[in-house]
């Protein structure tokens, strides 16, 4: 007999004696349970019930006494006691058969005779001529006292037999508790044992099916397993080896392995290693081959695997990390890398000169927002194109150059080979000029200019973080200063990148430390000379001191997102103001406030104007929200749903800048504008540029055909007025007339001129 069957046996016989056992003592609990219920059933049970009706048939006696003490009826009296004496008699019956000499039964009993002779004496009284009243009345009082007599005896005696109940109830529920837990227990110890019998089973089968498994590993495994002789002889090819060698062409086992395979195989039996790893290619395949040495038995197990697909996944993985997806040019993580070790060659040549620039577009957001993701794409495409043609045009000039993609509009140069710092100034303007030929894309036409900004190692920097963090400065400056120039790296950039750092810093703390004004700058009726309303201009005056320009705040804030927040609290406040002048008298003042482009895109935007409209009190006709040009050609029907929302307002639009983006006159009928607002930077020049001024006449034309208002800002001399006048424009707004005042001083020059006109 197996050593499993004994055990199985030996567990057999066990569970056996455990259930014998358990039968013998749960029969033996069981007679104890029923002998217990037996009693309850018999005695106990009934003999509460007859003590119950006792109490019941004796406190009914009373009754019938006091109804036969009134009535005097004694037919009734004798039918209704001599009822309710037999059933105190059948109580009493009923318990002396079940419970002899008890103490408080014979007490009940006693008083229940005393009763009845109580009952007699009553009969007698009042069954004579002349009752004796008194004497009734006396033997009633004796019959409640004796009933009071009688109630602790029986609740004595109720007491003593549910103590009974109450024991034998214990005594069964603790032979049925005693019952269950053996049987609980046996039931674990049954489980217990399944579990053991269960492991031993399954261990059993494991084994033999790991066993069959392992048989059978080497003719299902999909990729070739070989056994080979310690003579280099193959014993043994699964399947998959012959798939393989048909996969590639291949004539016999042995061209599967390298070619310096029994050389290996020589080092590895002299080196006492066990395992060799090997990575070849046969016939543009890669071959992964894993040699494990079994030298007591003296053979190998060879497993081969064919990692063609996974070697490319990685090599595709590789290059989606270190190039630009949309241009195919490298990223900057691989301009980092190889900057690194172009820096690292440059040393071991004694500190050889070397560049890195950043080629940035201008103006690219606009153009690009304009024109949708499809035509984007295109355009980065053939800029991209673009530079490398000139770089390839011009590498006698720059040896090595490599062009990189970068995030957005910004493309890195790569100079590893850099002989002197006109070679860069001269391929930057080269660059530069490549730019003002017109790009071709979805049949238009697109004009780009370039900033480009550089550094250079080892002047400007040691590593390659440094050196483009540098490049990245000067570029910054290049933007900074208009675009379309390149700038090589001076340390005072760094200076206004932390100059940047802790504007924003404190831009972020202006409005809970109250830095920010609203200054006013008049807006007047060319024709009357007639302040027809205000502008409201952001001011910050830094730790209550330092003025900040907007024109460098406002790029920051939109830049950092902080925009929205200080919009919101301008329309508030240049609101309030309003309707503090309206209450004041000046009723037909309008209020124009400048609305950035993040704020007019936000989804909420009309719940906010309509909201702080609510909130301020304002007329909302004498409000009037100015929005740039290019906002408006960004996602163009949105834009007329947004303007349509704000109309509903009841409020006046106006579109700021005209002339300096790309409006297209199909959608620029379909806003509901009031007014049009000609850019300062046409207006200053106007008078001795005639191009601006041809522009200048050509919006106010427009507006005119639109039925729209037109306002010119930025005028500053009486010949602009006096020009803008002749073109026919309606108001006009500058340092001719006033510039950007306080809310106080405004009032002051609206109340020392009643009629609110101004002299031009």
């Amino acid at each position: 007999m197996s050593s499993i069957s004994k055990k199985i046996l030996a567990v057999y016989l066990l569970v056996l004696t455990l259930g014998l056992t358990l039968s013998t003592l749960i029969y033996i609990n069981g007679h104890s349970v029923s002998a217990v219920t037996n009693s309850l059933v018999v005695d106990n049970l009934p003999r509460l019930n007859a003590i119950s009706k006792l109490r019941v048939a004796i406190f009914a006696q009373k009754p019938v006494l006091y109804e036969y003490y009134a009535t005097t009826d004694r037919a009734v009296f004798l039918e209704n006691y001599e009822a309710r004496q037999r059933e105190v008699d059948a109580g009493l019956h009923t318990i002396h058969t079940n419970q002899e000499g008890n103490k408080q039964l014979l007490q009940v009993e006693s008083l229940a005779e005393e009763i009845s002779r109580y009952a007699v004496e009553l009969d007698q009284t009042l069954n004579t001529p002349q009752i004796d009243w008194d004497h009734a009345r006396e033997i009633l009082i004796k019959v409640s006292k004796t009933e009071n007599k009688i109630t602790p005896a029986i609740d004595a005696l109720v007491e003593l037999n549910q103590k009974s109940v109450f024991d034998n109830g214990n005594l069964a529920q603790s032979s049925t508790r005693l019952m269950i837990q053996m049987v609980i227990g046996f039931s674990i110890v049954i489980f217990l044992i399944a579990i053991l019998i269960g492991y031993y089973v399954n261990a059993y089968i494991a084994e033999n099916a790991e066993r069959r498994r392992l048989a059978t590993f080497p003719e299902r495994n999909p990729s070739p397993v070989l056994r080979m002789a310690w003579d280099g002889t193959v014993a043994y090819a699964n399947p998959a080896t012959t798939e393989l060698l048909a996969r590639l062409g291949l004539a016999n086992t042995n061209q599967l392995l390298p070619d310096d395979f029994k050389t290996r195989l020589a080092e590895l039996k002299t080196t006492g290693r066990e395992n060799l790893s090997l990575e070849y290619t046969k016939h543009n395949h890669v071959l992964d081959c894993f040699v494990h040495a079994l030298a007591d038995l003296h053979i190998f197990h060879i497993y081969i695997s064919d990692i063609t697909d996974r070697k490319r996944a990685e090599e595709e993985l590789v290059y989606q990390a270190y190039h630009d997806e949309l241009t195919g040019l490298p990223n900057r993580r691989m301009l980092g890398e190889r900057l690194q070790e172009a820096i690292r060659q440059a040393e071991g040549n004694g500190n050889s000169m070397l560049a890195v620039a950043l080629l940035r577009l201008d103006r690219i957001k606009r153009i690009l927002e304009s024109q949708g993701y499809e035509a984007s794409d295109n355009l980065m495409h053939s800029i991209a194109a673009r530079l490398n043609t000139l770089l390839h045009e011009n590498r006698d000039l720059i040896r090595g150059a490599v062009l990189f993609r970068f995030e957005g509009a910004t493309f890195g140069l790569l100079l590893p080979e850099l002989t002197s710092t006109h070679q860069l100034q001269s391929l930057a303007e080269k660059l530069l000029i490549s730019m003002h030929e017109p790009l071709h894309v979805n049949n238009q036409e697109f004009f780009f200019t370039l900033s480009i900004g550089a550094s250079v190692f080892p002047a400007d920097g040691q590593d390659s973080e440094s050196l483009i963090r540098n490049a990245e400065a000067a570029v910054n400056r290049a933007k900074t200063l208009g675009g379309n120039i390149f700038q090589s790296y001076t340390e005072d950039m760094n200076k206004k990148a932390e100059r940047w750092l802790s504007l924003e810093n404190g831009l972020r703390h202006a409005l809970e430390r109250h830095e920010l004004t609203l200054h006013y700058q008049p807006q007047v009726a060319i024709a009357n000379s007639r302040i027809l309303g205000v502008e409201a201009l952001l001011r910050w005056h830094r730790d209550g001191q330092t003025f900040i320009s907007p024109a460098e705040f406002i790029p920051l804030a939109e830049e950092v997102g902080l925009i929205i927040p200080l919009g919101e609290w301008v329309l508030r406040t240049a609101c309030l103001q309003a309707k503090l002048w309206h209450d004041a008298g000046f009723c037909d003042l309008v209020m124009a406030v400048n609305i950035s482009a993040r704020q007019f895109q936000h989804p909420e935007f009309t719940e906010l104007v309509a909201a702080v409209i609510k909130e301020t009190g304002i007329d909302p006709r004498y409000l009037e929200l100015e929005i740039t040009e290019s906002v408006t050609m960004h996602d163009a029907e949105k834009t007329i749903a947004t303007l349509n929302s704000l109309r509903a307002l009841n409020l006046q639009l106006s579109i700021d800048d005209f002339g300096t983006g790309y409006s297209s006159l199909s959608y620029l009928k379909r806003f509901p504008i009031n007014k049009l607002k000609v850019d300062q930077s046409f207006v200053r020049n106007m008078t001795t540029d005639p191009n601006d001024a041809s522009i200048t006449k050509s919006v106010i034309l427009l507006g005119q055909s639109l039925n729209l208002n037109v306002i010119a800002e930025g005028v500053e001399t009486a010949e602009q007025l006096a020009l803008l006048k002749q073109y026919g424009c309606d108001e006009v707004q500058g340092y001719f007339f006033s510039k950007p005042v306080p809310h106080n001083e405004l009032e002051r020059l609206l109340t020392s001129n009643p009629q609110q006109t101004i002299g031009l």
